[in-house]
């Protein structure tokens, strides 16, 4: 890619061709999902504790089938994915600048395999067991397909995509958009914010909510000290750290 400026029509061109490449691998990675689909059933079951699972209308069972189908496309496709959206945020990027997408893509990767892999396994169980605890002698829980899948999706897609503050941070300090002084600034915003996220991404009770909050306020402060070593580096590089240490 050279250096130049794209016009918006060039710019809707790439965007389309990388949408359409994610469809196609979005969709293969789909159909792997719906052969393995027993075995997806029993595992996400298993880990969640549920022993038996109902659906209330004729089509209930099905249309699941295609969602947890293609929820699992999504999560395998997740490297492609990431490397197509740093491809097109790359067309606008210096030659210098796309060297960087090399770490990035594969570190955005781990981090929502992170995140989703916490939702699934540590706090999964946890909501599970709290929302459950509620049930009563004259009240008996009968969870239905539709409502586990979309449970378990909403928070794997949450927790996966709110793990990638860290590298979000790293990319805006690399490039110069945030330093350290707004973050500090901004941090008692950030904590209303996160709780707020956190309660509109996650099931509504407390402790899927919290756990998804806390991690998140420490990834932030790992920002900050992501963005300070970055930030360092730059000024050193630019030749700015000797004015930057005199007014410390």
């Amino acid at each position: 890619m050279k250096d130049k400026a794209l016009t918006i029509v060039q710019h809707l061109n790439e965007l389309r061709k990388r949408l359409i490449y994610i469809l196609i691998v979005v969709g293969a990675a789909s159909g792997g999902g719906y052969y393995f689909i027993d075995e997806i059933l029993q595992f996400i079951t298993e880990t969640g504790n549920i022993e038996n699972l109902v659906f209330i209308n004729p089509t209930e069972a099905f249309f699941v089938i295609v969602k947890l189908s293609l929820l699992t496309g999504i999560v395998v496709a997740m490297p492609f994915i990431l490397y197509q959206v740093w491809r097109y945020v790359g067309v606008g990027l210096k030659k210098e600048e796309r060297k960087y997408l090399i770490f990035f893509g594969p570190v955005s990767y781990i981090l929502f395999l992170c995140g989703a892999a916490f939702a699934f396994r540590g706090v999964l169980p946890l909501a599970i067991k709290f929302l459950l605890s509620f049930s009563k002698e004259y009240i008996t829980p009968m969870i239905t397909l539709n409502a586990y899948v979309s449970f378990l999706s909403k928070m794997i897609i949450a927790f996966g995509v709110m793990f990638e503050l860290p590298i979000v941070i790293l990319a805006l300090s690399k490039f110069g958009l945030v330093t350290p002084d707004m973050l500090k600034k901004g941090r008692r915003y950030t904590i209303v914010g996160i709780f707020l996220v956190a309660a509109v991404l996650t099931p509504p009770d407390v402790v899927s909510q919290i756990m998804l909050a806390v991690p998140l306020l420490l990834l932030y402060e790992v920002g900050i000290w992501i963005c300070t070593a970055v930030t360092k580096k730059r000024e050193k590089e630019m030749g700015l750290e000797e004015p930057v240490a005199n007014e410390a």
